[in-house]
């Protein structure tokens, strides 16, 4: 079966990590053109991989016959490199937070649904292989309540302190755990959020809160609490209490269940952020069904729609807001 050729849009720090997961899976796939604003890191992906760089992706579709694409480019910046690979047929995998603006999501929702095409998005912490001992665990309790945090620290790149850039924490970030109580406890009906500044004040051109604070009530009727904050270190738990135990379970994929007179450990084994990019390209070459896609622009269109309800909440002194796609 032959190589699935891929393009990259995009070569900056998530597009390394993506890199070395296309390292380990030449057999399957091959990076055959790479575009980046700045002509040294194109020049320096293309020449890792035996590929074209490029500069504007434009040309980059215009010249090269691509399977698929990796979108991997900042939040804000994402300006239609999407579109012109669902107009020529290409399967797409974006990088999340996929934009910042959810009417140009549901564009690109429509155009791969218009033209049958495969999709996955970077929400690579639903493929640990932990993930389904919480899930059935959960399904088999009464869940009252959740309790979740996320300390994740302040990025180095420029954009993620702005948040007309990048969203916020609360979107480019803490996404991820968001997702994960999608994933595990079901949809979202509504949110109440928070938000502070003046925790970090050494550090110039960042308006991104530095904490926030969110009730969540989901479809079934559990609630939770989450609480967010750029200073500090730990990516963060999620843990659900039932009348008989609780279940802690972290962002990297460690648990702990804990019910009268038994506590159950367990850590991820497997690399999840490759089996998320490997899935993506078995389903192109058509090796597994797209339904193994843990996470389709489908799908991942939801929890980028609840941490935007977040956000407004946040902005409007905590109004009530239903997240909606």
């Amino acid at each position: 079966m032959a190589k699935v050729r891929v393009g990259f849009i995009g070569c900056g720090g998530i597009a390394q990590y993506h890199f070395g997961h296309f390292e380990r899976m030449r057999d399957k796939a091959e990076i055959v053109a790479t575009c980046d604003l700045l002509e040294e890191r194109a020049k320096a992906a293309a020449e890792r991989f035996g590929a074209k760089p490029y500069l504007k992706y434009e040309e980059m579709f215009a010249k090269e016959k691509l399977d698929a694409v990796f979108v991997c480019v900042q939040p804000s910046a994402h300006d239609g490199m999407e579109l012109i690979a669902i107009e020529k047929g290409i399967h797409l995998f974006v990088q999340k937070p996929m934009t910042l603006d959810m009417k140009y999501a549901k564009k690109v929702l429509a155009g791969i649904k218009k033209k049958k095409l495969i999709s996955a998005v970077g929400l690579q912490c639903r493929y640990a292989d932990t993930l389904d001992v919480a899930r059935r665990w959960v399904a088999g309790k009464q869940i009252g309540m959740v309790s979740c945090y996320r300390l994740g620290g302040l990025p180095k790149v420029w954009w993620w302190r702005i948040k007309k850039e990048s969203g916020g924490q609360v979107v480019e970030q803490t996404i991820h755990n968001y997702d994960l109580c999608r994933y595990i406890f079901g949809e979202v009906v509504k949110v109440q959020s928070a938000s502070r500044r003046g925790v970090i004040t050494d550090v110039e051109n960042y308006d991104v809160e530095d904490a926030s604070s969110t009730i969540l009530t989901f479809a079934n009727g559990i609630i939770g609490t989450f609480n967010t904050g750029c200073f500090g270190s730990g990516a963060g738990d999620i843990t659900a209490y039932a009348p008989d135990g609780k279940m802690a379970y972290s962002l990297g994929g460690n648990y702990t269940i804990t019910e009268p007179n038994m506590t159950i450990t367990g850590k991820a084994s497997n690399d999840y952020g490759q089996e998320c990019d490997e899935t993506f390209i078995d389903a192109v070459r058509g090796e597994i069904d797209a339904d193994e896609i843990l996470s389709p622009y489908s799908d991942a269109i939801k929890s980028l729609a609840l941490v935007f309800a977040i956000n407004e909440s946040m902005d409007n002194g905590g109004i009530p807001v239903a997240p909606k796609v």
